[in-house]
């Protein structure tokens, strides 16, 4: 077999090549701390890499969203806690109204304080978190839920939505409640109704209605659940049955149409009474301008206490206004428990929901450390060993570039004499 010199070159110079390569790779791993430097290196394994840190990084962001659902439920919790210390001290002016014993001045004192006991807890179903979303405004987290639409009359203008956030590929917990279910939902005691001035209304300023009360409870019930529409006419149209032209009202059942009362003088603040129910109306209405008096099985916590103030602030000492407020105190406490049992509920809901994310968090932290492990375990250097290889590469290398040296020496010719 016959070897020329630059097989031998090629040879010694590839040898050299490699090995050099080796050490350079060897180098590289030890500085990244890493033993698989591209997919090619392990290919199984790299894989395995890639789908573990998927995982981590799920993980990660489950646990930063559990981290701020809980900030939000906490907001929430706490808003709720302070709605109810504020409900227990309007059951307790409630119970000071029912006192026999008051004069007209008693009874303004407590309506008083009764007003910015409403203004507090306005505030607070209108709370917002630390993104500027309002809490109890379902869907609409831009939307200011409760709104007054004047008298104390407060409409939600929120939704029922309540969204959901992933914690874990098989748990969503809900990051928030409507205010409507909590706050507005809420079983009256008695056959109740809600007040509503019509969108196409067209008096500029629009003219307002208040809560109302029922003063007659067995009359309402009656009538009940029929819906009434107070709708003003023009106001010649009483001279057209002898009576002089003033603002006036028809009040009609809306179902049939039928009309409860015609004509009827209006004059704005003063009492409107039909079918056991009053209301007052403020303000100057345009002709075709129409309130709703709609039936309802239902009050809501603010309309509950705006009921009561407008109660103290209206009914007189009849024997059928006293009968009737004594009804509203009774009334009211009972619709101020209701309240507070669904504040309650919802309570009990969010601490189960911040139980949930306790225990969900610490088995994504439990996870993360045995895939943290794992991945440790097949991604990470042992040094030890690497240094140990990187001594006996670059030996080999020197080694095999001394040799070089010498082969690169030789010649047949150093062997002529």
């Amino acid at each position: 077999m016959r070897i020329s010199s630059i097989q031998t070159f090629t040879t010694s110079v590839n040898r050299i090549v490699d090995l050099t390569g080796q050490v350079g790779k060897t180098q590289s791993q030890i500085s990244a701390g890493t033993r698989i430097l591209q997919p090619s290196d392990d290919p199984v394994n790299a894989a395995k890499i890639l789908d573990l840190q998927r995982e981590l990084d799920s993980r990660d962001q489950y646990i930063k969203d559990i981290n701020l659902l809980e900030n939000r439920a906490k907001l929430e919790e706490a808003t709720l806690k302070t709605v109810n210390d504020t409900l227990i001290r309007v059951r307790e002016l409630t119970t000071q109204a029912g006192n026999g014993a008051l004069i007209q001045s008693d009874k303004e004192a407590i309506a008083a304080e009764l007003k910015q006991r409403l203004d507090e807890l306005k505030n607070l179903m209108n709370t917002k978190d630390t993104s500027g979303e309002y809490l109890f405004a379902g869907y609409k987290g831009n939307t200011e839920p409760f709104v007054d639409t004047g008298n104390r009359n407060f409409l939600f203008e929120g939704d029922e939505g309540q969204r959901y956030i992933q914690i874990s590929n098989t748990v969503s917990i809900p990051a928030s409640d409507s205010g409507k279910d909590i706050f507005v939902d809420i079983k009256s005691a008695q056959n109740t109704f809600t007040t509503l001035a019509s969108d196409s209304n067209t008096a500029v300023p629009p003219a307002t209605v208040s809560v109302g009360v029922v003063v007659d409870q067995e009359a309402y019930d009656e009538f009940y659940p029929e819906d009434i529409i107070i709708e003003f006419q023009n106001p010649d149209e009483r001279t057209l049955v002898g009576l002089p032209a003033q603002a006036n009202f028809n009040i009609i059942s809306k179902s049939d149409g039928r009309v409860l009362k015609e004509n009827q003088p209006f004059i704005s603040g003063k009492p409107i009474e039909i079918n056991g129910v009053q209301v007052q109306i403020e303000g100057n209405p345009n002709t075709g301008d129409t309130f709703l008096i709609e039936s309802s099985e239902n009050q809501g916590l603010l309309t509950s206490v705006s009921r009561l103030i407008y109660g103290l602030e209206t009914l007189g000492t009849s024997d059928e206004d006293k009968k009737a407020y004594n009804q509203l105190i009774e009334d009211s406490i009972n619709n101020l428990k209701s309240a507070e049992n669904s504040i309650l509920e919802t309570r009990a809901e969010i601490g189960a929901r911040l139980n949930t994310m306790d225990s969900t968090r610490k088995l994504h932290e439990d996870l993360k450390l045995v895939s943290t492990e794992l991945l440790s375990d097949i991604r990470d250097l042992d040094f030890a060993q690497a240094s140990s290889q990187l001594s006996f590469e670059s030996f080999v290398l020197q080694a095999a570039q001394q040799s070089y040296v010498k082969i690169a020496g030789l010649s047949l010719f150093n062997s002529l004499r």
